[in-house]
C-alpha cells in the first residue's frame, strides 16, 4: 500500500514492504496448513518490538486517521445530500460507515492472522491479501501475486484519481475566486496549466521530510478553514421542511460514490495500525478504529446534513463555491488551495515511490535518476490530462468513490475474510452469508455507482 496522504499528512510504509519474486509462494504453495498453525503462546495482537520514538500512541493514532478522513471529500458531501436527500442521506451514510467500519475491521484481522502464519509482524494491504489469497483452497493459491497486483493497480488508479480531483478543485476555486473579485478571467483549463508550474517544482522532491513543515502548516490552516465553512452552514440554516426529506433512487449512485471518496482515509489503515506497539489497543471496542471511524461519522453528518440544509438546490460541486462574496470568505478559497497544493505532492509519493523501487531495481544506476524525473513529470501531466478531459469535479469525485473507494473499502474486505476464514477452518454459513452480503453490497454500489458517473460524464461532453 506504501503511503496514504490526505491534505493533511503522510504515512510512510517502507518497512512493510515485503515483495516477494514474481511466481513465488511464500505463504501457500509447498506448506501444509498443518505446519503453520499459530503457537497458542502467542497470541495474534501480541505488542510489537518498536521503540517508543518510532511508535504511535492510541492518542496520536487517533489524530493520523482523523486528519487522514477528513479530505477533500467532505466539501462535496452536501452535493451528496442533494442526490439523496436530507434524512435518507443521513440513514444512508450511517449505514455505509458501519460497513465500512466492519470491513476494516475484517483487513486488520485478517493481517495479523496472515502475519501469524508467516513470522512477520509487518505487512501491508497488498501483501494481505496475497497472503490470505495463498492460504485459501488449493486451486487458489498460485494466483496470490496476482491478487497482490490487483490491489496495487486498484491503489495507483485511487492515488492518481484523488491527484486529478485535486488539480479540478484548485481550479475550480482560483477561476472562481478570480473572476468573481478582479478582472482576470481565465478558463478553468487555463488555471490548471498554470498551476502545473508549482506543482512540477514540488513533485521533483522526493524525500517526504523535506515537505513535512509544509504539511505541518497545511493541516493548521485547512482544520481552520473547515471550521469557518461548518460555521458558515451552521449560521444559514433553512427550514427542514423546505428540502426534500428523500431523493430519487436514480440519483444514489452519485451519493453513494461521493460518501466513498469522502471515506478516502481508509487506506491509512494498515500504515497507522503497523506503527502501534499495541496493536490490540487499534482494534479493540473502545479502541482507535471504532473512535476514529464515528467521530469521522458525526463530522461528515453534520458537513453533509447542515451543508445541504444551508445551501439547498443551489449547492455546487464543492461547498467553497457556495460561499458568500465577501473578501472574508473567498480567502478562505484560496486557504483550501494552498492547502491542496501541499497535498498534491503527497498524494503523488505513493505510486511514484513503487515506480522508484522499481527503477533502482530494473535500471542501469547511471540512468536511474533522469528516468526517476522523466517518470515523475510525466505523471504529474498524466493527471493534468486527465484533469482537463474530465474538468468536473462532482463526476470526478463520484467516479474514484465508486471505483476505487469501493473497492479497496469493501469489495477486497470480506473476500480477504472469506479466504482467511477457510484458512483458520471456521468457514460457518454465517460468515459466508455475512461476506456475500456485504460482497453484493460493494458490488452493487461499485457497479452502479460507476455507471452513473460515466454516463454523467458522457453526457457532459454529448452537450
Amino acid at each position: 500500500m506504501g503511503t496514504r496522504e490526505g491534505p493533511h499528512g503522510s504515512y510512510h510504509e517502507d518497512s512493510v514492504e515485503h515483495d516477494h519474486n514474481e511466481g513465488s509462494h511464500p505463504v501457500g504453495d509447498g506448506i501444509s496448513h498443518a505446519s503453520l498453525d499459530i503457537s497458542e503462546s502467542r497470541p495474534i495482537f501480541h505488542d510489537r518490538g518498536v521503540s517508543e520514538a518510532e511508535s504511535l500512541s492510541p492518542e496520536k493514532a487517533f489524530v493520523h486517521f482523523v486528519k487522514a478522513m477528513l479530505g477533500t471529500g467532505l466539501l462535496s458531501l452536501p452535493l451528496a445530500f442533494k442526490h439523496s436527500g436530507l434524512f435518507l442521506g443521513l440513514i444512508l451514510m450511517i449505514i455505509i460507515c458501519i460497513v465500512c467500519l466492519h470491513c476494516m475491521r475484517q483487513v486488520v484481522h485478517a493481517a495479523h492472522f496472515v502475519c501469524s502464519r508467516n513470522g512477520r509482524d509487518l505487512i501491508d494491504y497488498a501483501n494481505i491479501m496475497r497472503g490470505a489469497v495463498e492460504l485459501g483452497p488449493e486451486w487458489l493459491r498460485h494466483k496470490g501475486y496476482f491478487f497482490k497486483q490487483l490491489v496495487n493497480v486498484n491503489m495507483f488508479v485511487s492515488q492518481f484519481g484523488f491527484c486529478c480531483v485535486y488539480l479540478v478543485f484548485m481550479a475550480d476555486n482560483l477561476e472562481d475566486f478570480f473572476s468573481t473579485h478582479t478582472s482576470i478571467h481565465l478558463s478553468k483549463g487555463v488555471w490548471m496549466i498554470l498551476i502545473l508550474i508549482p506543482l512540477l517544482a514540488l513533485c521533483s522532491i522526493r524525500r517526504l521530510t523535506v515537505l513535512a513543515p509544509l504539511c505541518m502548516a497545511a493541516n493548521a490552516v485547512y482544520i481552520c478553514a473547515v471550521a469557518i465553512v461548518l460555521f458558515f452552514f451552521i449560521s444559514n440554516l433553512r427550514p427542514v421542511n423546505s428540502l426534500p426529506w428523500f431523493g430519487s433512487i436514480y440519483d444514489l449512485p452519485l451519493f453513494f460514490g461521493t460518501v466513498m471518496f469522502a471515506f478516502e482515509g481508509v487506506a491509512v489503515v494498515m500504515p497507522i495500525e503497523n506503527r502501534m506497539r499495541e496493536p490490540s489497543a487499534f482494534i479493540a471496542w473502545n479502541g482507535v478504529l471504532n473512535s476514529a471511524c464515528f467521530f469521522c461519522l458525526a463530522v461528515f453528518a453534520v458537513t453533509g446534513f447542515y451543508g445541504y440544509l444551508a445551501l439547498g438546490d443551489e449547492v455546487k460541486d464543492t461547498a467553497t463555491l457556495n460561499l458568500p462574496d465577501t473578501i472574508f470568505y473567498q480567502a478562505i478559497k484560496l486557504m483550501f488551495v494552498g492547502c491542496i497544493m501541499i497535498s498534491y505532492p503527497l498524494q503523488f509519493y505513493v505510486p511514484m515511490e513503487r515506480v522508484e523501487k522499481w527503477i533502482t531495481r530494473k535500471i542501469a544506476h547511471e540512468n536511474q535518476t533522469k528516468l526517476v524525473y522523466a517518470v515523475r513529470f510525466g505523471g504529474v501531466l498524466f493527471t493534468f490530462a486527465v484533469a482537463e478531459l474530465i474538468p468536473h469535479l462532482a463526476l470526478f469525485i463520484s467516479l474514484i468513490g465508486a471505483f476505487s473507494g469501493a473497492s479497496m473499502a469493501l469489495v477486497f474486505p470480506p473476500f480477504i475474510e472469506l479466504l482467511v476464514s477457510n484458512a483458520k477452518g471456521e468457514l460457518s454459513t454465517f460468515i459466508i452469508c455475512k461476506n456475500v452480503v456485504l460482497l453484493c453490497f460493494a458490488l452493487l454500489g461499485f457497479t452502479t455507482g460507476t455507471y452513473a458517473a460515466l454516463s454523467e460524464i458522457m453526457k457532459t461532453f454529448a452537450s
